[in-house]
């Protein structure tokens, strides 16, 4: 009750109105609503919906008229239970948090036919909710035996999941919301304490005998212990999800260290606290708020045990309660900054520490990434700790699923913390958040310049800097900082872009040269990285070819930069040799190959002679290739 007061405190009316409404689309299928498929099989429907409060409230405001449930009435609805996972009704909600619901089924009561039925359903309805309120929605099936049993494998075929299992399902039952459909059993049986007390060791007798007793419990499953490879798989997840925000990474990692390696706290998970203080919490009582939990745990662990990390873990509770990176402090008389000014008392936070920190959105992007590569560092630091005390874990793995995600996660990680000299590198987190609506990319006397107009009219000039034109592409490629359905880039230069034709392009060519650049699935990392695409773009002056820029990416997504300056005496043949050479570094059987011209005007010859260069090295033992100009293939 108490979550679910917060969380309609911080919703907007909008935000509320479609949080109301979900669960109201999942439970009907008509015409007249969102969310509406044609089917032969029933794919809707939620678990005795009618005795739910979002019925009840639905009905009280009436967004949707109780006459479409009566005309709906479902026998076998296709959903046990729907859930929200995550920040929502904690103090780290904030305006831009996602709803993330798990959708639990018994898969033995869907065919291949419904089953996709509901997935069209869904997909539907998530388009209604960003199309209409803009805002974003996920949605987990999952079936009840298997995540009772940790496995979250999909409808048909094996389990690909490189999140830790435990650790998903401890979050789950930490900051779960019950939205409609069967109560967890769980939330309802004693807690570790309580068995004890009252001399109960099967956990297992009493959950079926309880279950047995009550139609609307529905049981997902127990945690009785963390093994090793879920504390280090823990590790890998969060060094990997640092990418999107290193704070809150840092925070969930932690926690999983407590859990692992701590000496002196002891190991009650915090999901069990929280349902210690279902029993005795009040209307307005935060004590037992998901994220203080964790935050009071994390903070004592480092007071205790690790006193010189201390002050890394303040700010980043600091950062997560004032909804970083668009930092900002609570509003007044609310929990969560009752909360705050709580911790800036009890750390002796001065006005001018306070200041810098709720500062933060003015600091230079040099300081923000200073902060963000302190964070990434720290995660590694945890996870080599964990493998200096257990040793390496490659035996660990028996099942080849398993096996398998290891090394998708693995190689994962390699790719986020992979340091190398000629890797675009990464922006802020504050900068990736950014509508930005105009990039200005501005010659410079030695350097290209970035300068930003967002969404809200907010100019940002000097951004960034590079020598090379194509690192300062690479850097908006690799920071998706261009959206090109609403954004535009405008190149502020004296020459022409040209690709096979001399028809002048737009920057917006060389974007999607490299689209789609990020991998679109995880089936990638099951291997080492190749080179997938090389874009080389020649730069021309009254001699000629003065200088090559080679911008190169991997089937993993990331991009390096490469270069030749020419001399002045060097004739085209000579060239063409030197840019076949580098060229070969990146050979591979799958790589391909864009060329471009900053020109004054067209050089028809130069794809041809740069291509037969590159092939009479590549391949020395091939018959000698006559290769013709083909500028609508080139084009295509």
């Amino acid at each position: 009750m108490v979550r679910m007061r917060e969380a309609v405190r911080n919703l907007t009316a909008k935000k509320l109105e479609i949080f109301i409404k979900i669960p109201f689309l999942l439970h009907i299928n008509s015409p007249e609503y969102p969310g509406f498929i044609e089917t032969r099989v029933k794919s809707h429907g939620i678990w005795n919906f009618e005795q739910s409060g979002f019925y009840k409230e639905v009905i009280k405001t009436k967004i949707f008229p109780k006459s479409i449930v009566e005309h709906n009435m479902i026998n076998s609805p296709a959903i046990l239970g729907f859930y929200h996972i995550g920040s929502i009704g904690t103090f780290t909600q904030s305006i831009g948090s996602d709803f993330d619901y798990w959708i639990i089924i018994d898969k033995k009561k869907f065919s291949k036919e419904r089953y996709e039925a509901l997935e069209k359903k869904l997909d539907a309805i998530l388009k209604y909710c960003r199309e209409s309120y803009d805002q974003k929605v996920s949605f987990f099936i999952m079936d009840q035996r298997e995540i009772k049993n940790n496995c979250y494998a999909p409808f048909k075929g094996e389990e690909t999941l490189t999140v830790p299992k435990i650790f998903l399902k401890e979050e789950f039952y930490r900051t779960f919301l019950m939205i409609a459909g069967k109560i967890p059993v769980w939330s309802v049986l004693p807690g570790e304490k309580d068995l004890e007390k009252t001399g109960i060791w099967n956990a297992d007798g009493l959950t079926a005998q309880i279950l047995s007793m009550y139609d609307d419990l529905i049981d997902l499953g127990q945690i009785t212990s963390f093994p090793i490879e879920e504390v280090l798989k823990g590790f890998l997840w969060h060094i990997c999800k640092s990418k999107a925000d290193p704070i809150k990474a840092v925070i969930k990692a932690t926690m999983i260290f407590c859990y692992g390696f701590s000496q002196k706290l002891p190991q009650t998970l915090l999901c069990e606290k929280i349902k210690q203080g279902y029993s005795t919490a009040g209307i307005d009582d935060y004590g037992v708020d998901p994220y203080k939990v964790l935050f009071d745990q994390i903070l004592e662990f480092h007071d205790i045990e690790d006193p010189k990390g201390i002050n890394l873990i303040k700010n980043a509770v600091f950062f997560r309660l004032c909804e970083y990176p668009d930092v900002k402090l609570p509003d007044k008389n609310t929990p969560k900054r009752y909360l705050l000014d709580k911790y800036i008392r009890r750390w002796k936070l001065n006005k001018n520490q306070v200041k810098k920190l709720l500062s933060y959105s003015n600091w230079s992007e040099s300081e923000k990434l200073v902060l963000e590569k302190t964070y990434i560092h720290r995660l590694a630091q945890m996870y080599n700790y964990a493998i200096r005390k257990t040793g390496k874990i490659n035996h660990r793995f028996d099942s080849r699923t398993e096996k398998r995600n290891w090394i998708i996660l693995r190689n994962k990680t390699r790719e986020r913390l992979r340091k190398s000299a000629d890797k675009i590198s990464e922006c802020s987190t504050y900068l990736k958040r950014r509508h930005i609506l105009y990039l200005d990319i501005i010659k410079k006397t030695n350097l290209w310049e970035v300068n930003f107009q967002t969404k809200t009219g907010q100019r940002m000039d000097k951004v960034y800097k590079h020598s090379h034109f194509l690192g300062v592409m690479g850097w908006i490629l690799e920071n998706q900082l261009y959206r090109r359905q609403t954004a535009s880039i405008i190149l502020h230069t004296n020459f022409l872009l040209f690709e096979s034709s001399d028809t002048a392009i737009t920057a917006d060519t060389l974007y999607m040269a490299f689209q789609p650049l990020k991998p679109l699935s995880d089936s990638c990392y099951d291997h080492d990285a190749s080179w997938s695409k090389m874009m080389i773009l020649l730069f021309y002056d009254t001699p000629g070819i003065i200088k090559a820029e080679f911008l190169i990416s991997n089937n993993w997504g990331e991009l390096f930069l490469d270069s030749i300056e020419f001399a002045p005496t060097n004739n085209r043949q000579v060239q063409c040799s030197q840019m076949a050479n580098l060229m070969l570094k990146y050979s591979d059987d799958n790589l391909r190959l864009f060329i471009f011209q900053f020109s004054d005007t067209h050089d028809p010859d130069i794809v041809c002679q740069l291509k037969k260069a590159y092939y009479e090295l590549a391949c020395p033992d091939s018959t000698a290739m006559s290769i013709k100009k083909k500028p609508y293939l080139d084009i295509l």
